[in-house]
């Protein structure tokens, strides 16, 4: 079966730069609306989808120009609100649907990640996600919200942080310490809640939890880093890998052999491969024929900031493209950092780059759902859908793409778990695989 989870982010446009001007899209003011995100997540889960996906950055796009002119001038992901504070508003209008929230591992204290996520965890019956980020972004640090170790080192850092959340997640509370013995006058029974007495590299945390045990205890845990580093990082601890959709590498061989690392390396680490899902980044651009999705897609691309989508390029790499070329190859831009984009879109120029964001599939119904399906028979295990615009595109993964996946026996058509870790690994009671190595602190 395959998995499909709603993606969105709260600034006016997320990855499709510049719809905030379209005219069809209502995101442009709704992303600061609780009325607009209830919307979106009741639709989510009338489509019985796993999961809403809730991306986040801390700072604002400033290399482009070495400038945060062109992230301001076009909504690169800015101005934003903080997505973490909308979850309990949509979980309080649905009853199965997942949340999944990013937090950063450099720019917030594990004891308070731990309390943050166990609330939500409680708040939400079991239905929390954690999409585990050490961020990128300079102007995070310039503003105080933390140091930025170099790129290895932040994931060193996050696997301490890591240790320091299991413990207080797993081992600090018994499940039975809240006893509520009124006529002992007990609420907890203290000698049932543990210190966890951490001394690392990184971090000093006493404890105890502030929180009793939720449902999933360690909440589900995402991980999108595509580096060697974060790879070997996500393997380790991500029960869902978040992979982009490889625009200009679409043979079986490339997916195939890029999923079959990430399953090995989860195994080197004692872990089932089996239970590592994959989940795939995917914009599609649909209608119920071919010709109107290409007439979408036509009507999308009239909106577009070119410039917008190389200050964001710049957000994500620390490369600034200003004054190239749109003609250049990318292969020949001699900058640091540009050899592995290269290799990704050897022989392309940066105007074909920019024709391609973000990276879409365009078609029918019929169309799009072959081709998801053509990527599950590769080892894709679900899709984190891309909206174009909002709320319309979530509508159409439910009302178009999810009911031909449920004609083909491809998706469920009903909700047989009430937990996120439920929905996307089956499990009965909400808690991590014994051989997940959060469980290796369980109480």
């Amino acid at each position: 079966m395959i998995h499909i989870v709603g993606f969105s982010q709260c600034v006016p446009t997320s990855q499709p730069i510049g719809q905030w001007k379209n005219p069809d899209d209502k995101f442009s003011e709704g992303y600061r609306q609780l009325e607009m995100w209830c919307h979106i997540a009741k639709t989510l889960e009338r489509g019985l989808a796993d999961g809403f996906f809730l991306a986040d950055v801390h700072g604002i796009y400033d290399v482009y120009g070495n400038s945060r002119n062109a992230a301001h001038r076009y909504a690169v992901q800015t101005p934003g609100v903080d997505p973490m504070l909308l979850t309990s508003a949509m979980a309080n209008v649905t009853t199965h649907l997942g949340f999944i929230n990013t937090y950063s591992t450099t720019f917030h204290a594990p004891y308070e990640c731990a309390r943050a996520f166990s609330s939500l965890d409680h708040f939400t019956n079991g239905r929390i996600g954690w999409n585990i980020v050490t961020s990128y972004t300079q102007s995070a640090e310039a503003n105080g919200l933390g140091n930025m170790l170099n790129h290895d080192k932040r994931y060193d850092r996050a696997d301490e942080y890591m240790e320091v959340v299991y413990k207080l997640w797993e081992s600090s509370w018994e499940n039975d310490a809240v006893i509520q013995d009124i006529k002992n006058d007990i609420h907890t029974d203290p000698s049932k809640v543990h210190e966890i007495e951490h001394e690392g590299e990184y971090f000093s945390v006493k404890g105890p939890h502030l929180s009793e045990p939720s449902i999933q205890r360690t909440p589900m845990l995402f991980q999108a880093g595509a580096s060697a580093r974060g790879s070997a990082f996500g393997t380790k601890h991500a029960e869902g890998i978040f992979m982009e959709y490889p625009r200009f590498f679409e043979d079986a061989e490339f997916i195939v052999n890029k999923i079959s690392k990430l399953r090995e390396q989860a195994a080197a680490n004692g872990r089932d491969p089996k239970l590592l899902k994959i989940m795939m980044a995917f914009t599609p651009i649909v209608a119920p024929s071919e010709k109107e999705a290409l007439e979408k897609e036509t009507w999308f691309k009239q909106f577009d900031s070119p410039e917008g989508h190389l200050a964001l390029f710049g957000g994500h790499t620390g490369i600034n493209l200003e004054g190239l070329d749109y003609d250049t190859r990318i292969e020949d831009i001699k900058l640091e950092g540009m050899q592995h984009i290269a290799l990704k879109w050897q022989g392309k120029t940066i105007k074909q780059f920019l024709s391609q964001r973000p990276p879409t599939y365009v078609g029918s119904t019929k169309q799009v759902v072959d081709r998801m399906e053509e990527l599950a028979s590769y080892g894709v295990d679900g899709f984190i859908v891309h909206p174009m615009i909002q709320p319309q595109s979530h509508e159409d993964l439910v009302d178009l793409i999810i009911p031909e996946l449920q004609k083909r026996n491809l998706f469920r058509t009903k909700y047989e778990y009430s937990t996120l870790r439920g929905h996307l690994l089956g499990s009965k009671d909400g808690l991590s695989n014994s051989d997940h190595p959060s469980s290796k602190y369980r109480s």
